[in-house]
């Protein structure tokens, strides 16, 4: 579903994204981690389109993608931020925020797209007209989440979904797009900083460093304690609530 090959990401003298090589399988959800700086949300960036300045190739279900994306390309590939409260225009209600992409692509049945699209993340038609401010952080995402789903992508790009959200609430958001994944047949890439979110959602993963993907691994062996390269070694080491969940597990 989705291939990337070679691909280089600089701002000024600065190389954000070295010769980066990796492919994610129809259905499959596949991890980006490391820590911060490392060039992951960059990467995301590119894939989702906010990003043109970049070389190297990237397909999308075998079609060549270049800097510049058509209407189509958002009509597959959706991306959900960090921020919630940043992500959501506050002046624009629930409704309004969904009904905007709807809109822009000329869709219809603007009112079953948008019930299904709420039903689907848990909060139902009494939130429709609510404004950011009178959600929580946990039901922003929720709305985040709908936004992205609205237009019925086979791809949603995942940059750090639950890292602004209280601890309760982060298994609830990872269970869900566990859910919608099966549900709708989508293909993810997950951000994270955090082993364990990898660890909860991903079937596979890439660690990076400095800009460069350093090792890639399936999720039974991180859980297994077997990453070779040294970089990932220590950021298993250094993740203390993946220890303790592996330690109960």
């Amino acid at each position: 579903m989705i291939s990337v090959r070679h691909l280089d990401v600089s701002f000024g003298n600065v190389r954000a994204v070295s010769d980066v090589s990796f492919t994610v399988a129809a259905g499959d959800i596949f991890g980006l981690v490391g820590e911060s700086g490392c060039g992951k949300s960059t990467l995301l960036r590119v894939l989702s389109g906010l990003n043109p300045h970049w070389t190297g190739s990237i397909e999308i279900a075998g079609r060549a993608i270049g800097p510049m994306r058509d209407k189509a390309f958002y009509r597959q590939v959706q991306m959900v931020f960090q921020d919630p409260f940043g992500s959501l225009h506050p002046r624009h209600t629930v409704d309004r925020t969904l009904a905007e992409p709807i809109a822009i692509h000329g869709l219809d049945n603007a009112e079953a797209r948008i019930a299904r699209a709420l039903d689907d993340v848990g909060l139902g038609p009494r939130f429709r007209f609510r404004y950011p401010h009178q959600l929580s952080g946990g039901q922003r995402q929720r709305v985040a989440i709908a936004r992205a789903l609205i237009l019925e992508p086979s791809i949603l790009l995942l940059d750090e979904p639950t890292s602004a959200l209280d601890v309760s609430i982060q298994a609830e958001v990872l269970n869900l797009l566990a859910r919608l994944r099966t549900a709708r047949d989508l293909t993810l890439i997950l951000v994270s900083h955090n082993l364990a979110v990898v660890a909860h959602l991903c079937n596979r993963l890439a660690v990076m460093q400095g800009g460069a993907i350093v090792e890639e691994m399936t999720v039974d062996a991180l859980r297994h304690g077997e990453p070779s390269h040294p970089y990932s070694r220590e950021l298993l080491r250094a993740s203390l609530g993946y220890h303790r969940a592996a330690g109960t597990s």
